[in-house]
């Protein structure tokens, strides 16, 4: 699969979200790619410059902790009072990876 022409699809999976201050919260993911994540969260990034994201992934059965550490991209406050958070991935295990890649073929 190329990485850089892949999709980005609808993705519903929710997770934590670390930040480098130490603060953890809720969060869930709303779009992803093999290359990047959109996640919505209560906080912002609070100047972290890399976050790590852990979210509880399925797909056709199968069941997934994915791990990542992001990069982010923009942060934006949307209409729910909510942050909409853009993340590239720095580093992501690549069976998490995989997973990902196997999500985003089947629902392109």
């Amino acid at each position: 699969m190329n990485i850089k022409s892949a999709p980005y699809v609808r993705c519903f999976w929710a997770g934590k979200m670390f930040l480098t201050n130490g603060h953890t919260t809720n969060i869930h993911c709303t779009h992803i790619s093999p290359t990047q994540v959109e996640i919505e969260s209560p906080i912002a990034l609070e100047g972290s410059r890399k976050v790590k994201l852990e979210l509880n992934a399925m797909h056709e059965g199968k069941l997934a902790h994915l791990k990542a550490i992001c990069d982010p991209i923009s942060v934006v406050l949307n209409e729910h009072d909510l942050h909409y958070i853009k993340l590239n991935f720095h580093n992501i295990n690549p069976k998490d990876l995989d997973f990902i890649e196997e999500f985003v073929q089947d629902h392109q």
